[in-house]
């Protein structure tokens, strides 16, 4: 029986299959020992070959598991955090602001008339329209910003380490950026406009839950105004 280096993975200077390769009386040896090496050769190349699909398997349930654990962080039509990692990320922000006495900044951003957009072009549109929302969020903010979706139609944008002016140049650039975007699906053009509600901790609110309510109410507050606009409370 004849095979090859290449035939193995070879396993360095202890491998069983080279040092039978490189025995220089093996063409000496009696048939029975000529079996008895074939026979370790193809033993080594099932081991070998066993550990490399184990390794194999390792790897590939190691990837999984990364992935269903970065799925349940992420909104799955935006690719934002989802409301639960949200409301755990304001919670740690609020308690990291408090402890070293630094600000940090929430915005709450809508799209205009979003239920009229669904009437007019349907789900799929509407879902597009979503996607491009989250595309502007994610290229409009800092890597340390924490931008989600916050129910349906509404996004959340942490800013750590800012305060309500610095928040509000960021959440007017958001604001800019969507009323220019030009969105394009199923043959329907259309543009879109949002509103930004704006609080900061510790100007306007000292907790979590009320640093989210005085956000959302200056949204409102952008809405009832007439839309595009940037509102602090």
């Amino acid at each position: 029986m004849s095979v090859g280096r290449t035939d193995h993975i070879c396993s360095g200077r202890t491998c069983m299959f080279c040092r039978v390769l490189d025995n220089p009386n093996r063409a000496k040896q009696s048939g029975a020992r000529t079996f008895m090496d074939s026979q370790v050769i193809e033993r080594v190349k099932e081991l070998e070959q066993r550990s490399l699909l184990t390794s194999t398997e390792q790897s590939l349930a190691a990837v999984k598991g990364e992935e269903i654990e970065r799925l349940a962080l992420l909104d799955t039509l935006t690719e934002l955090y989802n409301s639960r990692t949200f409301y755990k990320e304001i919670k740690d922000e609020l308690k990291r602001a408090k402890r070293y006495k630094r600000p940090v900044a929430l915005c709450m951003v809508a799209i205009d008339g979003f239920k009229d957009v669904v009437r007019q072009y349907g789900s799929l549109t509407s879902d597009a329209v979503l996607k491009v929302m989250g595309n502007v969020l994610r290229g409009a903010v800092r890597d340390v910003d924490i931008p989600a979706r916050y129910s349906a139609e509404e996004f959340a944008i942490i800013f750590p380490e800012t305060n309500a002016s610095g928040a509000s140049i960021v959440a007017e650039r958001i604001r800019q950026r969507i009323g220019n975007q030009s969105i394009t699906h199923n043959w329907h053009n259309l543009r879109v406009t949002a509103s930004v509600g704006l609080a900061a901790f510790p100007a306007h609110a000292r907790e979590h839950d009320e640093l989210i309510e005085k956000s959302v109410r200056a949204l409102e507050l952008a809405m009832q105004r007439g839309g595009d606009k940037v509102c602090t409370v």
